[in-house]
C-alpha cells in the first residue's frame, strides 16, 4: 500500500478517488500499473474506452502512465496526480483551463446523465473544476500532454508511472 500513498494523499485527487471508490476502502482495491496479463474486457469499462485511455491518450505522454485506480483504468502522472479515468462507457480528463474551454466549446460535457442507471455525474462538483468528459476529440492527446507538462516532468521517461 505504501507505493500508492502519494496518489491517495494528493488533495487534487480527492473528488475523483471518492467517486471511483464507490464507497470501498482503498485496501479493498487494486492500484498501480496494470499487470501484463490484465484483461481489458473485464475492467468494468467498455473496451473501446480502455483503448482510448490506455493506448491512444497514454501514447501522447512521455511515460507509460497506465494505472489501475480502484480497479479501473486510469492515467496517473508519476507524482500521483490522476490525469484521466475510464468508467463504463465514458472517460474523463483533467485539463488546463484553456484546453478545458476549447473542449467545452467543441461539445465536451462537464455534466452527464447516465440513462441506463438514471444518475447524473457533475464533474466540477464531484471531481473538481479541471475535469471534462472525453469525446474522442483528436485534440485530447495534446490537451492531456499539456496537463501532464504543467504538473512537471518526471525524473525518468519511458518508465511505468510508479508512486
Amino acid at each position: 500500500m505504501a507505493s500508492m500513498l502519494p496518489l491517495l494523499d494528493r488533495a487534487e485527487n480527492a473528488g475523483a478517488l471518492r467517486y471511483l471508490s464507490h464507497g470501498r476502502p482503498a485496501s479493498d482495491a487494486t492500484f498501480g500499473p496494470p499487470p501484463d496479463e490484465v484483461d481489458d474486457r473485464h475492467l468494468g469499462t467498455h473496451p473501446t474506452v480502455v483503448q482510448r485511455v490506455w493506448r491512444e491518450l497514454n501514447d501522447a505522454l512521455p511515460v507509460d502512465a497506465r494505472w489501475l485506480v480502484f480497479d479501473g483504468p486510469a492515467l496517473v502522472h508519476p507524482n500521483g496526480t490522476i490525469l484521466a479515468a475510464a468508467m463504463g462507457t465514458q472517460y474523463v480528463l483533467r485539463l488546463l483551463p484553456e484546453s478545458r474551454g476549447a473542449a467545452i466549446d467543441a461539445g465536451a460535457e462537464v455534466v452527464h446523465h447516465f440513462q441506463t442507471v438514471a444518475t447524473t455525474l457533475d464533474l466540477p462538483a464531484t471531481f473538481g473544476p479541471d475535469w471534462i468528459f472525453g469525446r474522442f476529440d483528436d485534440r485530447e492527446p495534446a490537451w492531456l500532454l499539456a496537463s501532464y507538462r504543467a504538473i512537471g516532468q518526471p525524473e525518468s521517461v519511458n518508465q511505468p508511472a510508479s508512486l
